[in-house]
Parts: C-alpha cells; sequence; structure tokens
C-alpha cells in the first residue's frame, strides 16, 4: 500500500474547494475486451475515484496507480511491451490512462507527461481518435497534467460493463475556457505488414485460435490543441505528436492446430 496524504481539510466543502460542477466529462469504449481485461480496467479505474487535485498541484497517474500484481487484484492478460503484445499481468490499465488523459485535455489542463502507444489500438480510436491514447508503464512512462487554476478539481469515473466503456467526469469550476482540438493529421503512412503472425499458446483450448492483433497502418499523427481564456486570451498552442508503427494481424493458436489455418478464427472475431 501508499500512503498518500491528504490535499485538502477533511473539513472543508466541496463549495470551498470550488468544486461546484462539472466541467469535463470523456468516454472510452472496450468492445470485444477478453474478461481479464474488463476486470483490469474496473480494478485500475477504482484507484482514480475521488482524487481531489489542489490548485497548482501536479496530477501523476502512477502515485495513485500503484503496483500491479495478481495479489494487488489484476489478472494476466494481454500487455504491450517493447511494441509487442504479450502475456502479462494488467492489461487494461492504460483504457484507464487513455480516458484519463483525454479529460485532462479537453478541460484545457497543460499536459507534463504522455506517451502514445507503439501502434495505434481499435480500443482508443472511436471517440476522440487516434493520436489521443496515453500508455502508462510505472514507473517509468507516466501521464501527467496540472492544476492550473485557482480551484480544487474533483476527478469521478464510471464503468459500465453493459456498454463496455469507461466515463471520467472532472468536476471544478468553470474558468470559461475554450478548447480547440483540431483532427488528427496523417503523415508518413507506411502499410500494414501483409504476412500474419500466427503464435502458439498452450493455455488455449485445443483445436481454437483468437486473433489478439489486427493489422494497422503506420504513421505520425499531429493533433494540435489551442486552449483560451475567458478574456480569449491564448494560453496554450501546441501540437501533440504520437510516432506509431505499422502492425500484423495477429493470431494464436492452442494445441493440435496448425498455424494459418483460417478456418478457425471465430466469425465473431
Amino acid at each position: 500500500l501508499t500512503e498518500i496524504a491528504p490535499t485538502v481539510h477533511d473539513n472543508a466543502t466541496a463549495a470551498e474547494l470550488g468544486i461546484t460542477e462539472l466541467i469535463t466529462s470523456t468516454t472510452t469504449w472496450f468492445y470485444g475486451s477478453t474478461d481479464a481485461r474488463k476486470h483490469n480496467i474496473a480494478r485500475s479505474a477504482a484507484n482514480f475515484f475521488g482524487i481531489v487535485v489542489a490548485p497548482g498541484d501536479e496530477f501523476s497517474f502512477n502515485k495513485y496507480l500503484g503496483s500491479i500484481s495478481e495479489s494487488d487484484g489484476y489478472e494476466e492478460g494481454l500487455i504491450i511491451v517493447g511494441g509487442r503484445t504479450i502475456k502479462g499481468v494488467g492489461g487494461g490499465v492504460c483504457q484507464v490512462s487513455t480516458t484519463l488523459y483525454q479529460a485532462a485535455f479537453l478541460s484545457g489542463f497543460p499536459i507534463t507527461e504522455r506517451w502514445a502507444h507503439g501502434y495505434m489500438l481499435g480500443y482508443y480510436n472511436d471517440g476522440q481518435g487516434p493520436g489521443m491514447d496515453a500508455t502508462v508503464f510505472s514507473p517509468i512512462v507516466d501521464t501527467k497534467f496540472i492544476n492550473n487554476t485557482p480551484y480544487h478539481l474533483l476527478i469521478e469515473n464510471y464503468y459500465n460493463e453493459e456498454l463496455e466503456a469507461l466515463t471520467f467526469k472532472f468536476y471544478s469550476t468553470d474558468m470559461g475556457r475554450e478548447v480547440i482540438k483540431t483532427e488528427p493529421l496523417f503523415t508518413n503512412e507506411t502499410p500494414a505488414p501483409e504476412e500474419d503472425i500466427w503464435e502458439f499458446d498452450p493455455d488455449l483450448e485445443p483445436g481454437t485460435v483468437v486473433q489478439i492483433d489486427w493489422a494497422t497502418i503506420g504513421a505520425d499523427v499531429y493533433v494540435d490543441r489551442e486552449v483560451y481564456n475567458s478574456e480569449g486570451d491564448l494560453i496554450i498552442d501546441e501540437t501533440v505528436v504520437s510516432n506509431y508503427i505499422p502492425y500484423p494481424n495477429v493470431f494464436h493458436y492452442g494445441p493440435g492446430v496448425e498455424p494459418y489455418d483460417y478456418s478457425l478464427v471465430p466469425n465473431d472475431n
């Protein structure tokens, strides 16, 4: 357990802290995720409900995430390490960091640390689109932003398994900011590899095949953000760059399966 000192006095009311209204809400979806991934999303998201960020403070995702292990309640699934999808404990945590990052981005807060995934993932392309994901790998890779307002910020989130959706909500006092985000600009596009990858997984049921990755192009993706204060002054003008590598279809197959037997791939895969 990591002990985190409270940032406000126990007797302070929300109104006294400036937590008076919803300022931002953003949602990402995890359609088709495995049960383990869904479990890890819910487990991780629970760490980020009720956090209060004081004026001038820097929020660190890893500070509240803590350790990720089976003893911490996480399950083994698929994680991205070194540009590859492999088995590991905690797959799904980046759904939480991505959703929170988008809320901070759209609130107009200065982002002090953010890293893109190695390749584009369908989980994050819906909604805000490519170039708006945020990966974490504690303690090295973090997602951070600064509450540069005179009011406290309350962070809440809501996990909806039925809709396969995760929503983050930020509460504070509306500063009258306007955030302008451009659509993603793709440059240096590289086609996805034509040859699929088939990997043996002894843990799968005999005769089964599952697809764990879907082919995607590589590209440098640019997203511009302009933030204006209530007087119309430009206070943030930045370009967020994400460098994605091309990636092939990847299939895992169990005992008794010959590689490249596409007849065994489920129709709903």
